[in-house]
């Protein structure tokens, strides 16, 4: 059985906690790794008492009562202090990772020690000059920028993650706390502390989609209405509401633009195309198929955008994430597959047109299969494997972008023994036990194996 997921305020709580450092007092390293343009994240959610009778420091005498996958027991970790804290548990005691987890958040809570401030007019300045850094760092380099739109490298959107991490978080996380610090120190109730709030909830679901990847439904957008009472405050001009919603506009139409003459104009599997609106257009292909075409502008796209496309036009063929920056939740993606609609990034999009079917609504790009395939066996290398055997995988996993379970094939040689295959099975489940997708091995000897045939076989060894 697949484990369940950290539930959402425990991981935000354990990223407050931490600062994005690992919680290993004797390391401290920082969970972003930089290599030339890409970022990529070494945060671990490590359990300080594993699950099981054999997880790590599973004999403790809090095991039997302490909730496993609550606050208490675990600790954000880079990749490296996870796995020496696992495979040397006896060197690192229960006690002990939980005073490194105490100091640390002791550390983390003294680099944000909020001053005490009695002047509103000052307070809020130092809101409104946050407010500021973060809107000049969103215009020059967020969803909606020139630079998102026109640029092709990729550039702006890792500049773009990596001012979320180094600047737009920490300037959210100042701003609440100011206002939080010093709530007491003006007349109940404080208008400005109530306005907060609202900030505050985009503030949550930001940091949960830039770190714990966690794309909501209801995901709340930057609330203009926080910026422009800071600024009414301060006796500042206040910009036009309807800007924003025009800039969305034009960005949409010239994206549509832009998909049609840069990307799919000389597309070799398109016959003709035709711009219906600033979100949809028409695409007759080379085998006969038309299909009507919705792209949606939205940062992150769910299963409430999905509702919102279909009452503008219940026939959508495809919907394509139109922001260079977008991306969609699986939980939408299953819900498009469902009503027989396509969900797309563009680079999808202009690969899935090829299929028809269920191989165009599920259609699985050939870097995403090379990466998952090398995921897979980089995960096997850490189960006992033992030489003349073999382990294939097939089936929706190499085929599809949703997948409900990990299908293996697991071939032994004839003069292996029952118990060295049962060994080799149970070495493989537990590498396999903290993913999300169900693992199915199906055992067999060679001359099993060479008999073997299946239906749209796409076998595949990985070891």
């Amino acid at each position: 059985m697949s484990r369940k997921n950290i539930p959402t305020n425990i991981a935000r709580k354990l990223w407050a906690q931490c600062g994005g450092f690992c919680q290993n007092q004797n390391c401290n390293k920082y969970l972003f790794a930089r290599v030339e343009d890409d970022v990529v994240s070494l945060a671990n959610v490590a359990h300080i008492i594993g699950h099981g009778k054999n997880g790590p420091r599973s004999e403790h005498e809090l095991a039997e009562y302490i909730d496993k996958d609550g606050m208490a027991n675990l600790i954000m970790l880079c990749l490296e202090c996870h796995k020496i804290v696992d495979e040397l548990e006896s060197k690192f005691s229960v006690e002990e990772m939980q005073t490194w987890k105490a100091a640390h958040e002791l550390k983390i809570n003294s680099l944000f020690d909020f001053p005490q401030i009695c002047d509103e007019r000052k307070l809020i300045e130092q809101v409104n000059d946050l407010l500021i850094e973060n809107k000049i760092i969103f215009e020059e380099y967020g969803p909606f920028s020139n630079q998102a739109l026109r640029g092709t490298s990729g550039d702006a959107l890792t500049l773009w993650r990596r001012r979320c991490l180094d600047t737009i978080l920490p300037n959210n996380q100042r701003i609440i706390g100011l206002i939080e610090a010093n709530k007491r120190n003006f007349p109940y109730p404080w208008e400005v502390y109530r306005q907060m709030m609202g900030y505050k909830l985009h503030a949550d679901s930001f940091r949960d989609n830039c770190l714990l990847e966690k794309k909501v439904n209801d995901y709340k957008l930057f609330p203009r209405e926080f910026d422009d009472f800071i600024k009414q405050r301060l006796g500042l001009p206040v910009e036009n509401r309807e800007r924003r919603s025009q800039e969305e506009l034009e960005f949409r139409n010239a994206t549509v633009s832009k998909y049609i003459e840069n990307f799919l104009a000389n597309h070799s599997f398109i016959n003709s195309m035709e711009k219906l609106n600033i979100a949809m257009f028409d695409v007759d292909l080379k085998d006969g198929r038309s299909l009507r075409v919705f792209a949606t502008n939205t940062y992150f796209f769910t299963e409430y955008t999905f509702e919102q496309v279909r009452a503008i036009d219940p026939a959508i063929d495809a919907i394509i994430c139109s922001n260079p920056y977008g991306t969609y939740t699986p939980e939408a993606k299953a819900l498009c597959i469902e009503n027989r609609i396509g969900l797309f990034t563009l680079k999808q999009f202009m690969g899935a047109i090829h299929k028809n079917g269920d191989e165009f609504l599920n259609y699985l790009l050939q870097n995403e299969r090379c990466n998952r395939l090398r995921n897979l066996k980089s995960l096997l290398c850490k189960a006992s494997v033992p030489s003349g055997f073999q382990v294939y995988i097939f089936g929706s996993y190499l085929r599809r972008e949703l997948y409900k379970d990990i299908d293996l094939i697991l071939v032994y040689p004839i003069e292996a023994d029952q118990e060295l295959i049962s060994s080799t099975v149970e070495s493989i489940n537990q590498v396999f036990e903290d993913r999300s997708s169900q693992l199915d091995i199906t055992v067999c000897s060679e001359a099993e194996y060479e008999t073997m045939s299946l239906e749209d076989d796409n076998r595949t060894r990985i070891r």
